[in-house]
């Protein structure tokens, strides 16, 4: 709410634009998701509008607060002709409806330089036994909601790369909604094991004095060197500025001209513009997360639709089974099973032993990886194999069985 306060002040206080001939009879419409609510969108994107006013003169520009829910309803009826929002978002909408990326928002980062791609930030509170992304098995995991693009299926698909689901390997998924902030409390205060943010949100937090950079684990931050900001998964484009199929090329491209000439004009840092942007990127890798991802919704789905069917299987077809192997069984002698009393561990690769030996000692993952000069990634992998193996639910556990 502070946030919200003080962004609405930011508005009031900003400074008015150059005058200008603006045509009021030539609206165009720009569609911005609320993720904070409807004033922190307006206030959040103000700049935006003062700038794009300013630049596009034969224009006034209105900006229209959109919700997940909402935006399609508006791209439909022609209440839009342009749209800021998550890039998973805009490809879950691009299936219905026409549009063009005009421009890719381009963040400046917490050490000052500027990226057109993000992540998300996957960490636990120092202190406990999860130090590795196969640790998240029986342990909760705190996040936006498991609709978030950033907020959570980023993370989702790196937990599926070590063999983690996350709908059903985990005891817990505490949603707890915007803004971010309460998830590193949620962790900090050991309300939730494992949290999920978008990367760079930490090291506000950090740089703001809320906490000290050893008060956490940062799990699988070998994901990618190419980014600033501590990142645990792949990175993805950052928010795209789309044009509505039916908006004029007149409009579009003078706004796509204003969008890339704006980083560090007089007039960008008159209007307080709060976001750069770049030419457009390839969001090719958001269609093939959000594929992956809603394939294993549907088959969770499913599966929750043959549990809540249950009792009518039982009926139609386990008890009639069940029956016949009675049947069977009162028929035909069955002899007692031979029982093998001799326990053994199993099998290991000699590379698993060893890494097996260095877990048993303490060494974290990146240490394992220094030591046998493999990566972290293969070290994950041999981690992942032992669990199964082991049919181990932690790495404290895995030690004890194998002991």
């Amino acid at each position: 709410m502070l946030r919200i306060i003080l962004a609405l002040i930011g508005l009031l206080l900003a400074p008015a634009s150059q005058p200008h001939a603006q045509n009021s009879e030539n609206p165009a419409r720009i569609g911005v998701l609320a993720y904070l609510g409807y004033e922190d969108a307006l206030a959040r994107w103000h700049g935006l509008k003062l700038y794009l006013d300013a630049a596009v003169p034969d224009y006034t520009f209105e900006l229209v607060p959109v919700t997940l829910a909402s935006a399609s309803r508006q791209l439909a009826s022609g209440q839009l002709d342009f749209l800021v929002t998550n890039p998973g978002h805009f490809v879950d909408l691009s299936e219905k409806h026409e549009m063009s990326v005009i421009a890719s928002r381009n963040v400046q980062q917490n050490k000052g330089g500027f990226s057109s791609t993000f992540g998300s930030l996957i960490f636990a509170r120092r202190g406990t036994d999860i130090t590795s992304l196969s640790d998240a098995r029986g342990k909760s995991v705190v996040t936006v909601g498991k609709n978030a693009f950033g907020g959570f299926q980023l993370a989702w698909r790196e937990f599926q790369d070590v063999g983690i689901n996350l709908f059903t390997d985990t005891s817990n998924i505490i949603s707890v909604g915007f803004p971010m902030d309460t998830i590193v409390t949620q962790v900090a205060s050991g309300r939730a094991d494992i949290g999920i943010v978008r990367s760079g949100l930490m090291e506000r937090l950090l740089s703001e004095g809320y906490y000290k950079a050893d008060d956490f684990i940062y799990l699988n931050t070998s994901a990618t060197f190419d980014h600033a900001d501590r990142v645990s998964t792949r990175l993805y484009p950052e928010w795209p500025f789309a044009a509505l199929a039916q908006t004029p090329s007149e409009l579009r491209d003078p706004v796509a001209l204003a969008l890339l000439n704006a980083k560090n004009t007089p007039l960008a840092q008159k209007v307080r513009l709060r976001y750069y942007w770049t030419a457009p990127v390839s969001y090719q890798s958001v269609v093939e997360l959000n594929e992956a991802y809603a394939k294993r919704i549907e088959e969770l789905g499913l599966a929750r639709k043959l549990l809540r069917s249950w009792p009518l299987l039982l009926g139609t077809v386990l008890l009639p089974l069940v029956a016949l192997v009675l049947i069977l069984r009162w028929r035909i002698p069955i002899s007692a099973p031979h029982v093998n009393n001799n326990t053994s561990h199993p099998t290991l690769t000699k590379r698993e032993r060893e890494v097996l030996d260095l877990i048993a000692e303490g060494y974290s993952s990146k240490e394992i990886a220094r030591k046998l000069a493999i990566s972290p990634k293969t070290v994950e992998f041999h981690r992942a194999n032992l669990l199964k193996k082991y049919e181990a639910r932690s790495s404290s556990q895995l030690v004890a069985l194998a002991s």
